[in-house]
């Protein structure tokens, strides 16, 4: 019975450069064939399947509706995901080359989950987004704040969730920042 390190040491032996050549082709060989026969390594997957298996094949969109007029904030919205669906999927045969790709890839559809709150306050807010749109796996959420308030707490549920929130401000004044400007005072090259 010959030992491992033996047989190493008789192949790795001065002299005997062909003998390793002799010994490492079997397994390069091996190696290759391996490598080369199987499937995934020759074709790479159509999609990206960390990300499908998350949240399968449908993006959610969640949708904070306003307490006032919700309806016509939802028919917009349906109207929107309508025309959406009619530019994306509704080609007939005469496509041509030039026509605009679909609107996701991998087969993706995209569904809307809107929901209004039951009040104003910040509590119904939260509990409308947690309950309601975050336990049905939205991806994103439009929210449509009405006040400075109600855009304070969009921005700190977007924070806290950790799921982007798109704030669509509808009919109201600019919102002004005070941008406050520091002048380093003991920078010799700054010339103003």
């Amino acid at each position: 019975m010959v030992s491992l390190s033996g047989l190493w040491t008789y192949c790795l032996a001065p002299g005997r450069p062909h003998l390793l050549f002799l010994s490492a082709r079997p397994l390069l060989l091996l190696l290759l064939l391996a490598a080369f026969s199987s499937p995934e390594s020759c074709f790479p997957h159509p999609q990206p399947c960390h990300i499908l298996a998350r949240i399968g094949h449908t993006v959610r969109l969640g949708a904070l509706l306003p307490t006032r007029q919700p309806a016509r904030i939802q028919n917009a919205l349906n109207r929107a995901l309508a025309s959406l669906r009619h530019q994306s999927g509704g080609a007939d045969s005469s496509t041509t080359a030039s026509q605009t790709p679909p609107l996701l890839p991998y087969n993706l559809s995209l569904e809307m989950v809107a929901r209004s709150p039951a009040g104003g306050d910040p509590e119904s807010l939260s509990r409308s987004a947690c309950q309601d749109l975050v336990v049905r796996g939205v991806s994103a959420v439009l929210a449509f704040p009405r006040s400075r308030e109600e855009l304070i707490q969009v921005e700190f549920l977007s924070s806290f969730l950790e799921i982007p929130f798109i704030s669509i401000l509808e009919d109201t004044e600019p919102l002004v920042t005070k941008v406050w400007m520091c002048v380093p005072v003991c920078c010799p090259y700054m010339h103003l």
